[in-house]
């Protein structure tokens, strides 16, 4: 599985460079900004079942909190709670909070490991893609073994990349709305002489 940074790191890229009609309007919450807190929240909470499994020592983590059921539940339940609190859009918030949510999903779901199971309660599967895209990080040989060295060093080389191509396609997208923006300034100023000439 992918490292919690990483899950962290997918949600803060979530939020900032997702198309802007799929995210909510910013508000404040307290000290920190929705672009940030809540994304990267949200990208990670499905983690927090290794609390309960540390507690009793029954195995829940990719359990209930990696399915499809749970992660359709916990979106509308906190997009509701969230949508009161900050008074914005719960139509626009739940769709965000999916999405956010299920980034936790597809990354594991594409990391090495048992897989998730998916479809809990209803089957109990584990179920993972044949291509892998991610060495994966495995508790089960100690929080700090030194394999661990090699998923973190190429979550950051992905990072790294992701970043790159993100900025650049802003980059891109902002140049691009500058000049549509100058082509119909001067189309307007044009027509605004024609017919001034014409009124001369």
């Amino acid at each position: 599985m992918p490292s919690p940074l990483f899950h962290a790191t997918a949600g803060y890229f979530l939020g900032k460079y997702l198309p802007t009609h799929l995210i909510p309007k910013s508000y404040p919450f307290r000290r920190f900004d929705l672009n940030i807190l809540y994304p990267v929240f949200i990208a990670t909470c499905a983690d927090f079942d290794f609390i309960p499994q540390m507690l009793t020592g029954i195995e829940f983590h990719r359990g209930i909190s990696h399915s499809l059921i749970f992660t359709l539940g916990f979106s509308l339940i906190i997009s509701w709670v969230a949508s009161k609190i900050w008074k914005i859009s719960y139509q626009h918030l739940f769709r965000f909070t999916l999405i956010l949510y299920s980034s936790q999903l597809i990354l594991d779901f594409f990391a090495e490991g048992r897989g998730i199971k998916l479809f809990l309660p209803f089957l109990d599967q584990f179920f993972k893609s044949p291509i892998l895209l991610f060495p994966g990080v495995h508790y089960s040989l100690g929080w700090f073994h030194p394999s661990h060295l090699v998923s973190l060093a190429y979550e950051l080389l992905l990072t790294v990349v992701l970043y790159q191509l993100l900025t650049q396609w802003q980059a891109y997208k902002a140049q691009k709305a500058t000049l549509s923006t100058v082509k119909n300034n001067i189309h307007h100023h044009r027509k605004l002489k024609s017919k001034s000439t014409l009124k001369n």
